[in-house]
Order: C-alpha cells, then structure tokens, then sequence
C-alpha cells in the first residue's frame, strides 16, 4: 500500500475509482492507471469495506497494475484482453 491515510467515505472513493475505471482510454494514460491502483489499495485496506469487496479489489489492483506495466512499458496502446 503507498499511502497511510484512509479516506473517510470509501463509497466515494469507490465511485470515483469506477468512473476512472471506465474512461474510454484510462488503459493508455499511466496517469489514471495509477490513480486506480492506488485507489483500489486503498479500498483494499479500508476497514468499511466488507471483506468481499475487500478481496475483489485487491484482485482488481493487480490486474490494473499489470496495465500500468504494460502501458509504461509499451510503445503505444494495445489491448490486453
């Protein structure tokens, strides 16, 4: 985890995380790539959040930090599916 401080509300955050997660391009900008896992960590670790969600988002932050890695990695965008 890269930050120590929880947010408050992980409802919001969680809502926020979605709307990144479904930007059009958000798997071609290491910005928002970044923002997601950090994002899904935090939710992760948050103790509001059920252990199930929990569980499914420290999943989710492994599969959008392989994006990261390929996107920074990569010489354009390409798909990973």
């Amino acid at each position: 985890m890269r930050h120590t401080t929880l947010p408050a509300d992980p409802f919001a955050l969680l809502a926020g995380t979605l709307c990144l997660m479904s930007c059009p391009r958000a798997d071609e900008a290491p910005l928002y790539l970044r923002r997601i896992v950090n994002n899904l960590e935090w939710l992760s670790a948050h103790p509001a959040v059920t252990a199930e969600l929990r569980t499914v988002c420290r999943r989710l932050a492994s599969q959008w930090e392989r994006r990261l890695v390929h996107a920074e990695t990569s010489d354009g965008p390409s798909s990973l599916h």
